[in-house]
C-alpha cells in the first residue's frame, strides 16, 4: 500500500500570513488537498518592517483557492490587534457553520537590530506578531475544537531556536516563545484530542511577489541581493552542499503532514526542516 496523507479533504483550515510567501503556499496546497481556506493577513504597512502582504495579494489568494474548487474566506487582520483577530476567527466560523479544523500560524516578520540599536517599535512589531498573535488567534479559534474534541495546530518556528543568530534577537527570542507555545498547548489540549506541533524551517528561497518574502525583505538591510543574501543565512546556517538548501514546498509539505490524519499520534513536537542547521 503506498503513502498517501489522509485525512484532509473537506477540512476547514485557517492560516495566518496567508495573502503570500509561505501561507499563501500552504493555502494552495490545502484547497489541492480538498480544504476549505480562512486566509488571514494583514495589508496595511507597518512602519521600518519590509513590504507586507497587498489587497491585490489578497484577491489573487481568493481567486488561486476558487480555481482549485475550494471556498476561500479572506479575511484582513493585523494580529497585534486582539479584537481584529477575534472579528476574523469569528467570521471564520461564521462562514465555516462553527468548524475550524486546522490553524497553521504561520504569519511572522523580521528585522536586523543590534542589541544596542534595537528599535522599540520594530521589536514590538515582531513579537506583538508572532507571538501574542498566535495567541490570540489560538484563543478564539481553539474552543470550537475542544467542543468537538478534535483539531490540529501547526505552528511555524524556525531553525534559529537552535543555533546563535546576530542581529535577529527579537525575531529569535519570539520563535522560542512558539515552541514553547507549542509544548504548553500541547500538554494543556491532550485530553481534548487536539494535537499541537510546530515547524522548525531553515532560510527559504526568496520569491517575488507572492513568494517567500523574509530574505527578500532583509536582503536590503546587508546591502545583498535577494539570490545573495538567502545563499548567504543558508551557507552561515545549512550543512554543507547544494542539497541543503530549502524551498516554500519543503515546508508546506511538512505542514500538510502534520495537519493530516497520518501524523494523529504525534503532539508537542518540533519537527526540524532545516537542512541541518540545528544541530550544526
Amino acid at each position: 500500500m503506498s503513502a498517501m496523507l489522509r485525512g484532509l479533504a473537506g477540512k476547514k483550515v485557517l492560516i495566518t500570513g496567508a495573502f503570500k510567501g509561505q501561507g499563501f503556499n500552504h493555502a494552495k496546497a490545502f484547497a489541492d488537498a480538498g480544504c476549505d481556506i480562512a486566509a488571514l493577513d494583514i495589508i496595511e504597512p507597518i512602519p521600518d518592517v519590509y513590504a507586507l502582504a497587498t489587497k491585490d495579494m489578497m484577491d489573487a489568494t481568493i481567486r488561486a483557492i476558487e480555481d482549485r474548487d475550494q471556498r476561500c474566506v479572506a479575511l484582513p487582520c493585523d494580529l497585534r490587534d486582539e479584537a481584529q483577530v477575534k472579528a476574523a476567527v469569528d467570521k471564520a466560523l461564521e462562514e465555516f457553520d462553527g468548524v475550524i479544523d486546522i490553524v497553521v500560524n504561520n504569519a511572522g516578520i523580521a528585522a536586523l537590530d543590534s542589541i544596542t540599536e534595537m528599535r522599540g517599535n520594530v521589536m514590538d512589531a515582531v513579537i506583538d506578531t508572532i507571538v501574542k498573535g498566535h495567541m490570540y488567534v489560538a484563543k478564539y479559534a481553539v474552543p470550537n475544537m475542544i467542543g468537538r474534541r478534535q483539531g490540529k495546530i501547526v505552528n511555524i518556528s524556525s531553525a534559529v531556536t537552535g543555533s546563535g543568530h546576530a542581529m535577529l534577537s527579537h525575531y529569535v527570542a519570539a520563535k522560542h516563545a512558539i515552541n514553547g507555545l507549542t509544548e504548553a498547548w500541547a500538554m494543556e489540549l491532550a485530553e481534548f484530542n487536539i494535537n499541537v506541533n510546530a515547524i522548525a524551517p531553515a532560510t527559504i528561497r526568496p520569491g517575488e511577489g507572492q513568494g517567500s518574502g523574509m530574505v527578500l525583505g532583509l536582503a536590503g538591510s546587508i546591502d545583498m541581493s535577494p539570490e545573495a543574501a538567502y545563499d548567504h543565512f543558508s551557507t552561515m546556517g545549512n550543512v554543507p552542499g547544494d542539497k541543503w538548501r530549502a524551498e516554500m514546498q519543503d515546508i508546506t509539505d511538512a505542514v500538510l503532514f502534520l495537519a493530516s490524519d497520518n501524523a494523529d499520534k504525534i503532539t508537542g513536537h518540533v519537527m526540524r526542516v532545516d537542512c541541518g542547521q540545528m544541530f550544526r
